[in-house]
Order: structure tokens, then C-alpha cells, then sequence
């Protein structure tokens, strides 16, 4: 079907020279390196413009971008790729969470602060507390004890944090009231042992999910498991939906879990062999339905959980060539993958892949894949990487565009960006001069996302910043 577009100035057959002309001759906006294009929005002729899965449209990039600073500082140990640290409440109010240099300074711990911004753009924080009222205070623990948070429908903030196969089972705090800002630990998620890698979201409906890691100390195997905060009312229950993957000398490290519109949830993850790992393998994705209660391959074929490596359906990236399962953390393999699906709840994955055996913790490029309905397809590299990638990624995409965000150790926080299958990927750089290297993703609307980005220590060796990143495309 051939495809029309309404920029500045006329209409344009997409692909067409002239269509590249009135692109160059759109708006130009902003400044510096923010300044992009801008144009119109675009219709067909004698019928509704229509996006597919298989076929994203080209549209313009018309982009705005706002960086603001929270204004209290994040500890150095503020790292993490599989966290959750933003979260959109349904009235429009934004939390983050980070770890806050101690009030004591003592060196090498740090607090769990929380900060509020109402709609208003005013903010409050407050720090988790212990039963006796004391901040709460842990050990540094990079890319291990770092916040996630979630804020169901009834806009209470829950709060994962501090945990990495410690005796106590999971630190999990729940705000006392709705938009409240004080936290009380609890114990009612049905779950006991060691937990690690908390991910959590709020579905459509407005219950919470978490995908966290069960760990045994025995076997070193380490389980992926799904829970649910069900809403009544203004309140809820945590219930266990299930293990949904486990394998005998294999340890599932969670990546991301999103919603479809059919509230379908998706789950993504990772394996290393033997024992916990920095560089992992076996890409995996699968789907659950709440309504059924059953489990799903991307094909849509049933799953019968536990999920292990023997079954190929559940790879989003299986094996590449010269790629070994194996306890060697200097071979070619994964390290982190994040999630958005498409109008047809279909998943595209952006990840990141080493692929030169003993080249750097940070020599990961960045790729992006799809699910087209019938096989992982559109597998493209949108950054080639320089031993320069830290692990963190985010994603968003609408029927116009996919994007994809990460950083490099030189220009901070990057997006890239993709209007077809017949264009590439344009890279933008989104906050020059901002030291960022890890960073999360939260969709505030179609167009627009805000990236919670972390620059820990831009203030000192021991203090950083958490920059928000608003961009819209």
C-alpha cells in the first residue's frame, strides 16, 4: 500500500525524493543538540493512514526536550540495568526512588530516598524508615541493592529495595495511605527465602505485578517468580501466580514486564549458567493471561511452567554463533533487555550483546528485535559499541516509531529512533553535559516519554544526580 504523508508544505509519497525535500524544509525547533524537526501530522488519501507490526510508519521526528535535575542528590551507588526507579501515578504525579548519601556519611552506605513531584511540578522526598522509626541504612551493593517502585490504582506507592539473597526475605514497603509519603515495611507478599532483582509495574487495571529472582544457596539455582497485588477497592492482596522459570544449574535474571491492552502480562529475562553472573545468555520472553490464568510463548502456544532451556520458543535471542553457555564472564553474551509491545500486543525487545569474546565490560551493542507474528524478525543493531555501553536500556514504540534509549560513556543518555523498516536508526543525544550511564523508562503518553537518568557521581566520587529526561516525538 502506497503511503502519504502531510508535512509543511503539501503532501509527499513516502520514500519519495519529495518527500525527503519537505522534510528537510520542515520547522526546525529548539536549540543546540536538541534542535530537530518538526512537521505536521500526516494522513492518506481516500482512506485512514493504517500502521502494522510488520511495517511501522515514516513520520518525522517533531521533538521537544526538557532535562530537570531532582533536586536532591543520589549516592554513587545509584546503578542499576533491571530496576524500576520511576513510576506514574494515575493522577499524573511522579515518584522516584534512588539511593540518598547518608545523613551520617558514613562512607560506603547509603539511604532510600523517595521523591514526589505533584502535577503542579512541586516536590516533596521522604527516606524509608525502620520499625523503630531510624532511617533505614544499607551497605553499597552496585547494580545489586537499588529501588524499584510501583504505584497501584488506588495511587499507593510500593517500594522494593535493599535486597540481594539476604536472610530476611524481601524488604518490601508500602506507603501508608494513598499519595502518602510515609512507608512502613510489610510482610504480606506469600514468600519467604532469598529475593533479589525486584521488577515491578502497575497493569491497566490497576493491580501491581512483580517479577523478582528466588535464590537457593544450596543448588545456587536461582527461580524467576511472578506475584500479584490485586486491587479491591482502594486496597489489595499479594498473591503468587507462579515460578515461572526454573532450570538445574541455570539462574534467571529478570529484565522487564509490561501490559497489553487485553491485560496480558509480559515477562522478559535472561539465564547464567551455574551461578550468579554479570554476562548472561538464552534472551527469553513469555506471556501470561489473568483472565485464563494461562501461559504462553510468543507464538502463542501453551507453556507449561516452569519454563527451562529446553523448549526454543521461549528465546528471543537463542545462542549466536560462536556464543557458550558457560561460566565464563568474558565470552560473547547478554547483559540486559527491556520491553514495549505494539497495537497487536506484540513484543519488541531492546537488548544488548557482546560480540567479540574478552573485548570489555561495556563492549555491548545495542540491538532491537520484534515478534511479527509469526518469528522474531527486524533483528537490527541500532548502536555498535566502543567498549563504551554501560548496562542500561529503555524502550517505547507507537504504530510511527520505535525508540530505543541508552548511554554511552562519553554523550550520556542517547535515544535512537526508528520511523521504518526502510530507514535506519537516528541517534540523539538527549542531555549534553549530564554524566548519565544508567537510566529506566517511563511511557507518559504515546509520544512522549520521560527517562529517569542516573549520573552517579557527577557531583563528587561519592554523589550523583538523578536527571528526568522528557522527550517527545
Amino acid at each position: 500500500m502506497k503511503r502519504f504523508y502531510r508535512l509543511a508544505g503539501g503532501l509527499a509519497l513516502a520514500g519519495t525524493a519529495s518527500a525527503a525535500l519537505l522534510l528537510s524544509d520542515a520547522t526546525t525547533t529548539g536549540t543546540g543538540a536538541a534542535a530537530t524537526s518538526a512537521i505536521a501530522n500526516w494522513v492518506s488519501l481516500g482512506s485512514p493512514l493504517q500502521a502494522t507490526a510488520e511495517e511501522p510508519m515514516a513520520a518525522a521526528l517533531a521533538a521537544s526536550i526538557s532535562v530537570e535535575r531532582v533536586p536532591r542528590d543520589a549516592d554513587s551507588s545509584n546503578q542499576a540495568a533491571w530496576w524500576v526507579p520511576i513510576a506514574l501515578a494515575p493522577d499524573g504525579t511522579l515518584y522516584v526512588a534512588f539511593d540518598s548519601p547518608p545523613a551520617s556519611g558514613a562512607a560506603g552506605s547509603h539511604e532510600v530516598k523517595i521523591g514526589k513531584r505533584d502535577t503542579s511540578g512541586t516536590w516533596t522526598f521522604a527516606v524509608l524508615r525502620n520499625p523503630d522509626g531510624t532511617v533505614w541504612t544499607e551497605a553499597d551493593d552496585i547494580g545489586h541493592k537499588q529501588p524499584t517502585i510501583a504505584v497501584d490504582g488506588a495511587g499507593v506507592l510500593h517500594v522494593w529495595a535493599d535486597m540481594h539473597n539476604l536472610s530476611d526475605g524481601m524488604r518490601y514497603f508500602r506507603a501508608d495511605a494513598p499519595g502518602g509519603m510515609s512507608f512502613t515495611r510489610q510482610t504480606d507478599i506469600p514468600a519467604t527465602g532469598l529475593y533479589t532483582y525486584p521488577v515491578a509495574k502497575r497493569a491497566p487495571n490497576g493491580d501491581v505485578y512483580l517479577m523478582i529472582r528466588s535464590y537457593d544457596a544450596v543448588t545456587y539455582d536461582g527461580e524467576g517468580e511472578l506475584f500479584r497485588w490485586a486491587m479491591s477497592g482502594s486496597s489489595g492482596n499479594w498473591s503468587h501466580v507462579g515460578t515461572f522459570a526454573a532450570a538445574n544449574d541455570a539462574v534467571v535474571y529478570p529484565d522487564d514486564i509490561t501490559f497489553g491492552s487485553d491485560g496480558s502480562v509480559h515477562l522478559l529475562w535472561e539465564w547464567a549458567k551455574s551461578l550468579p553472573r554479570s554476562l548472561r545468555h538464552y534472551g527469553s520472553y513469555l506471556r501470561y493471561s489473568p483472565t485464563g490464568g494461562g501461559w504462553s510463548y510468543a507464538d502463542g502456544t501453551a507453556a507449561t511452567l516452569p519454563v527451562g532451556l529446553a523448549n526454543a520458543k521461549l528465546f528471543f535471542l537463542p545462542l549466536q554463533s560462536g556464543e557458550v553457555f558457560t561460566t565464563d564472564q568474558m565470552l560473547k553474551g547478554l547483559q540486559s533487555a527491556k520491553l514495549a509491545l505494539d497495537d497487536y500486543n506484540q513484543p519488541t525487545i531492546a537488548y544488548r550483546y557482546r560480540p567479540t569474546d574478552g573485548s570489555g565490560d561495556a563492549n555491548f551493542d545495542v540491538w532491537r528485535v520484534r515478534w511479527s507474528g509469526t518469528g522474531w524478525t527486524s533483528r537490527e543493531k541500532v548502536y555498535a559499541a566502543s567498549n563504551n555501553v554501560p548496562a542500561a536500556l529503555g524502550i517505547s514504540r507507537t504504530a510511527a516509531q520505535v525508540r530505543v534509549y541508552f548511554a554511552t560513556t562519553s554523550e550520556g543518555l542517547r535515544q535512537g529512533l526508528k520511523t521504518s523498516t526502510a530507514s535506519g536508526w537516528t541517534i540523539t543525544d538527549l542531555a549534553p553535559g549530564k554524566a548519565i550511564t544508567r537510566l529506566a523508562t517511563a511511557p507518559l503518553s504515546a509520544d512522549t516519554d520521560i527517562i529517569y537518568g542516573a549520573a552517579p557521581t557527577d557531583v563528587n566520587s561519592t554523589t550523583g544526580s538523578v536527571y528526568l529526561t522528557q522527550v517527545t516525538n
